[in-house]
Parts: C-alpha cells; sequence; structure tokens
C-alpha cells in the first residue's frame, strides 16, 4: 500500500514513521520522493494498519488505479 504524506511535513517525521515501523510491525517500508510529495509504502498488512490507526493524521493513503489515465492521489 502507498502513503502520502502531508504536505509541509519532512524526513524527521518519515524516519520516526519508519522507526515505528521497525518497533512495532515489520519493519518492511520503503520511502520515494516524487514532485515534491513524499511516499511511504508498505507491502504487509500489519504495516498498513500500522500506518492507518497510528499516523492518519500524518498520512493519507493513495489510490493508484488509473481511470481515464490520470492517477489518483
Amino acid at each position: 500500500m502507498k502513503f502520502v504524506l502531508h504536505p509541509g511535513l519532512g524526513y524527521s517525521t518519515v524516519h520516526h514513521i519508519g522507526d515505528y515501523l521497525r518497533n512495532h510491525g515489520t519493519g518492511h517500508h520503503w520511502i520515494e520522493r516524487y514532485r515534491g510529495d513524499i511516499f511511504v509504502f508498505v507491502p504487509d498488512g500489519v504495516d498498513e494498519a500500522i500506518l492507518k490507526n497510528e499516523f492518519s493524521d500524518l498520512l493519507d493513503p493513495v489510490d493508484d488505479t488509473v481511470t481515464d489515465r490520470t492517477p489518483r492521489r
């Protein structure tokens, strides 16, 4: 699952989230930056639940389905 960090937040927030995932989840995640946005990817359902429950005030889930060739966020 892919999440986007809220605008105005930076890498210190991402490091905090990564540390939390390593301590309480599987620890498998990666971060990408694209056109000014910072994305957090997690392949595991446990980590996805952690991000949705613990970090919903910092991250939004991203829907990558393409219907009319316009990626959705």
